[in-house]
């Protein structure tokens, strides 16, 4: 397969989901996405606060998708909200569900010319960069001329589990390849970023069935506060700030 070729299946890929809603397409279970998704996207905006987030202030949601996170979190939270993703259905879906609270606009992420966006007061990257794992280091560079906080959220790409799934045909389909997590702090490091948090968190992968998950959720914290065992944990979730 060539790379034009992979490409066409990628964006393929997510405009199906971004038509019916990257929720229903990406969880087995709407117990599992309602617990995940908004759990992550809280602590997500309380990364933000404690890196000075002004909830007056202007901030962009880059690789957007389906424009659930800004609608739901960031628009009832800062004055204006940007949203920028690749595919035109998931802006279209974000655009329908917004009601005009949220800048939505279909651009590639990789070809953007970053020099032609506005001074943010932080950005988001919800699940993005291993999407678009190449041009990482030039986008996160690219952002330092932007906005001087980022908030981050990737797959554990040294979760062993994870990493063979990514072998599995949906995985495939979704472009999934995560990170290592030293090499993506090497990644902001190189680009003037400083990581101020760090939390590995969430033990619930997508495909996780209804009945497991209500019987794990009493563990989930402390699995996570545990120096060994959080290394189970799916995700990873990053501050961070520009180096002076």
């Amino acid at each position: 397969m060539t790379g034009n070729q992979a490409h066409s299946k990628l964006d393929g890929y997510w405009d199906r989901a971004g038509e019916q809603g990257y929720g229903q397409a990406m969880y087995r279970s709407s117990d599992v996405e309602a617990h995940v998704r908004g759990r992550l996207w809280h602590i997500a905006v309380d990364i933000a606060g404690a890196l000075g987030v002004p909830e007056d202030g202007h901030v962009l949601d880059l690789g957007c998708g389906d424009g659930a996170f800004a609608n739901q979190m960031l628009a009832g939270r800062y004055a204006v909200v940007d949203g920028i993703d690749k595919s035109e259905a998931a802006i279209k879906r974000a655009n329908a569900e917004s009601r005009g609270l949220v800048n939505y606009r279909a651009v590639d992420l990789v070809t953007l010319d970053y020099d032609t966006l506005p001074r943010y007061d932080a950005a988001f990257l919800i699940g993005i960069l291993h999407h678009v794992k190449q041009a990482t280091p030039d986008i996160v560079r690219a952002l330092a001329l932007r906005t001087d906080k980022m908030i981050v959220l990737e797959p554990n790409g040294s979760h062993l589990l994870r990493k063979v799934m990514e072998y599995a045909p949906s995985y495939r389909a979704a472009g999934e390849d995560g990170f290592r997590s030293k090499d993506l702090m090497a990644i902001f490091a190189v680009a003037g970023w400083r990581t101020e948090i760090w939390r590995r968190l969430n033990i619930f992968p997508n495909f996780t069935p209804g009945s497991i998950y209500r019987w794990l959720r009493p563990l989930e914290t402390r699995i996570e506060d545990s120096r060994l065992l959080k290394a189970l944990c799916t995700v990873d979730m990053y501050g961070l700030t520009l180096a002076r």
